[in-house]
């Protein structure tokens, strides 16, 4: 199966320019066969803000039908596109990624961790369900946000409630290499699961974003990097290699089953005067 990510820069300013850009490379991925596209962090409205006042003037009201574009590229074409903005709903303002599908909008994530830093100051810490982890036609699809990768808790839920691949839209700056040079290969092999993050590659605010956006295979072994070039990257993924969560060298001999070998009624965590 074919998936892909974008690394662009996006129209500054123009959210509606930036929503048809979108809709028109997704177009040009499905036409190439892919099934999915993935697409940065709070791509269609910018993420750096210096008020709430001024972000929620830019967010993206689906009610208002903001997404259509998107939605029509995705249901005229039967690809599935994953992208982020910042989302006007009610009185709250939230750092979404929506996973959208032939059929419309399948699932939205709303960012749960929120750094002190860009527009993050300025929304609201949503109320979950439950882990962001989506029924496809493609396969069950996990999705967090950017910082969220630091909490190994988030990939791990994503991963224990089946999803096959993560999709992690991001907007990592220069400063947090670390990233995407080890956080995404060991989500992806302590989870067994694709890891794929697309990031910016452009500079907003004097903030240089890095690129590198990638896809991370099941044993952690990277598929493909990006580098700080524009474009649409596409990869041939066999989802069933993340549904093995065991790693068998020689049977009955060298096996390791991390995932049946989890002891979470071990992983309480006490305090010091409940331990005395």
């Amino acid at each position: 199966m074919k998936i892909s990510f974008a690394q662009f820069s996006p129209l500054h300013g123009d959210t509606a320019a930036t929503t048809a850009l979108v809709a028109t490379k997704s177009r040009e991925a499905a036409a190439s066969g892919s099934r999915l596209i993935a697409w940065p962090e709070c791509f269609l409205t910018g993420g750096s803000f210096d008020d709430r006042t001024s972000l929620v003037a830019a967010a993206v009201d689906i009610e208002r039908g903001d997404l259509e574009p998107i939605l029509a590229a995705a249901r005229d074409t039967g690809i599935h596109i994953i992208v982020g903005f910042y989302q006007r709903r009610g009185d709250q303002a939230l750092n979404t990624a929506a996973l959208i599908g032939p059929q419309g909008i399948i699932g939205l994530h709303h960012k749960m961790h929120l750094p002190f830093m860009i527009g993050d100051r300025f929304v609201d810490i949503p109320e979950i369900d439950g882990p962001s982890v989506f029924d496809t036609e493609i396969g069950r699809v996990g999705v967090a946000i950017c910082y969220e990768i630091r909490f190994p808790e988030v990939a791990r839920t994503l991963a224990l409630e089946g999803a096959d691949i993560i999709v992690l839209p991001a907007a990592w700056p220069e400063a947090a290499r670390i990233l995407p040079d080890l956080f995404s290969r060991v989500r992806a092999a302590e989870n067994f699961v694709y890891f794929l993050s697309s990031n910016r590659n452009d500079m907003d605010d004097g903030m240089q974003f890095m690129g590198s956006s990638h896809v991370i295979g099941p044993d952690g072994t990277e598929i493909i990097n990006a580098g700080m070039e524009d474009g649409i990257f596409t990869v041939d993924l066999d989802l069933e290699k993340a549904r093995v969560k065991s790693i068998i060298r020689d049977p009955g001999v060298y096996e390791v089953h991390p995932w049946r070998d989890r002891r979470p009624q071990d992983y309480g965590v006490c305090t010091m005067a409940a331990v005395v």
